[in-house]
C-alpha cells in the first residue's frame, strides 16, 4: 500500500521504468530524454495495470490506489471489499485515469524518437495502455466488478491507430 501518490510513483520509478530503459539500450538508444519519455510511458502502463485490476488486487491483500487520495475523497476499504462502486470510488479512480493518462501524453514522444519494428512495438504499447484507460472510462469506473482488457477484437483498430499515428 501506499500513502502518498508520489510513493507509488517511486514505486514505477523503480519496478517499470527501468524495463523501458532496457529497451532503449538494447535497440542502441541512449538518450536522456527518450529516457524521460519511456519513463513517463513505462509508469503510466504499470499504473493502468493496477488500476485495471484493482478488484483483483484487493482479493490478494493489495491497494494500489494512494492513501492522500483516497482518504479525503472518502473512498472506504469496506466498499471494495463489498464490491461496491461509489460516487467516493469512482472520482478517485477519476483522478487516477486523469494522472495516468498525462503520463502517457508526457511520454508520447518516445514513440517517435526511436526508428524500426521498436517505433511500431511501441504505438502499439502505448495505444493499448491507452485503451485500457479508455475501457475503464466506458465501465463508469467500476474496476471492482468489470476488469477492462484488450483483445483480438483490439487489434485492428490499434494497428490502424498505429499506422494514422499524429
Amino acid at each position: 500500500r501506499y500513502e502518498r501518490w508520489t510513493e507509488l510513483l517511486d514505486y514505477c520509478r523503480r519496478s517499470a521504468n527501468p524495463v523501458g530503459r532496457l529497451v532503449l539500450r538494447v535497440a542502441g538508444y541512449d538518450d536522456a530524454r527518450l529516457d524521460q519519455q519511456s519513463d513517463a510511458v513505462c509508469t503510466a502502463l504499470q499504473l493502468a495495470n493496477f488500476w485495471q485490476d484493482v478488484g483483483r488486487d484487493w482479493a490478494v491483500g493489495r491497494l494500489y490506489v494512494p492513501g492522500d487520495d483516497r482518504i479525503p475523497a472518502g473512498a472506504r476499504e469496506e466498499d471494495l471489499t463489498a464490491g461496491r462502486m461509489t460516487t467516493e470510488w469512482r472520482g478517485v479512480m477519476r483522478v487516477m485515469v486523469r494522472r495516468t493518462r498525462e503520463l502517457f501524453a508526457a511520454g508520447r514522444g518516445v514513440c517517435d524518437g526511436v526508428g524500426g519494428r521498436l517505433r511500431w512495438e511501441l504505438r502499439l504499447t502505448w495505444l493499448g495502455g491507452a485503451r485500457i484507460l479508455d475501457a475503464i472510462e466506458r465501465a463508469d469506473y467500476d474496476v471492482f466488478n468489470h476488469r477492462p482488457t484488450i483483445g483480438k477484437r483490439d487489434i485492428p483498430g490499434l494497428i490502424r491507430d498505429a499506422v494514422l499515428w499524429r
